[in-house]
């Protein structure tokens, strides 16, 4: 079976030193709707390489080959799948649930944009979870550089779309890193029926 949505590695991926500047000349609406549409690429191609080596099954079952009613068609469905895997974490779940959220109250309507108030509150709120998501990180030792004790972005996101636009953009960005990196590392389920030697 065919792979014909976009390739998130071979299409998608711009290098890791093109990451931000690929994407920061978007108009803002498009910059919703992009970045979740990468994000779901990415999420796509990281299953298939952590699932089963049953390539027709595996296609049919993420949507892959083009087809939107199979079960993991959607990226609500895919980050499900890939926290239920443990390819990402909860915290990962709930910020590309945001990201979701973002990109569906621009999809739906004519007139959004950041300060709108169907999508500040989810603006908002990814200011705060990532925010803390980056001090929990950093207090691990996990991150490089200081807490994040002032909110410096949250004061603006009510009246310049600009700073939510450019608070999903970073956002974006870490995760586009992020997925890029995880996926050297992502390992196949083997096949449960052989006996381990």
């Amino acid at each position: 079976m065919a792979w014909k949505t976009e390739r998130w590695l071979q299409e998608l991926f711009p290098g890791k030193e093109k990451i931000y500047s690929e994407y920061r000349a978007l108009p803002r609406r498009e910059l919703a709707i992009v970045a979740a549409a990468v994000l779901d690429a990415a999420l796509a191609e990281l299953l298939t390489m952590r699932l089963l080596d049953d390539e027709k099954e595996c296609h049919d079952f993420l949507g892959v080959s083009g087809d939107s009613r199979s079960p993991c068609a959607s990226l609500g469905a895919r980050i499900q799948l890939a926290y239920l895997i443990r390819l990402i974490t909860k915290d990962d779940v709930t910020v590309l649930r945001m990201i979701k959220n973002i990109r569906n109250a621009f999809a739906h309507r004519v007139n959004a944009d950041f300060t709108s108030p169907e999508v500040l509150p989810l603006i908002r709120a990814l200011n705060s979870q990532f925010r803390t998501q980056s001090n929990r990180l950093i207090d691990a030792g996990v991150l490089n550089g200081a807490r994040h004790e002032e909110d410096v972005i949250g004061p603006h996101l009510t009246t310049i779309p600009e700073a939510g636009a450019g608070l999903l953009l970073a956002v974006f960005t870490v995760y586009h890193a992020y997925l890029h990196r995880m996926s050297e590392s992502v390992n196949r389920i083997g096949n449960p029926l052989k006996s381990p030697n």
